[in-house]
């Protein structure tokens, strides 16, 4: 299962209003230039956040219970990107922007 989400500034901004993270490295494009990216700089739970809408629909309500996430973010995502989402059947989870890796991680349910 996977999704494709573009990547804007408003979508980091926004996501920044709820989770209160108002570092520069996700508001001043010009300083994450200077600083070797491509610009401003997704914040990394809101990647996970991807990951926990595709187990939602993947596991149901099942996952509100017994739902269990690990992520690894281990590359940048910036606006302009077009972010790929995947879910795979055994619960792995992989986010890339074009060939680049940029979280790998499981979503599963566990046994209770």
């Amino acid at each position: 299962m996977q999704r494709e989400i573009p990547i804007d500034q408003a979508k980091i901004d926004l996501y920044g209003k709820i989770n209160g993270d108002n570092d520069i490295i996700h508001y001043d494009h010009e300083y994450c230039l200077k600083r070797g990216f491509r610009g401003t700089l997704v914040h990394g739970p809101h990647l996970s956040a991807f990951v926990c809408d595709l187990a939602m629909k993947k596991y149901g309500k099942d996952w509100f219970y017994r739902g269990k996430l690990h992520t690894k973010w281990v590359g940048p995502v910036c606006p302009g990107d077009k972010l790929i989402v995947e879910l795979k059947d055994d619960g792995s989870v992989v986010e890339r922007v074009k060939d680049e890796v940029t979280v790998i991680g499981r979503a599963v349910l566990e046994d209770r």
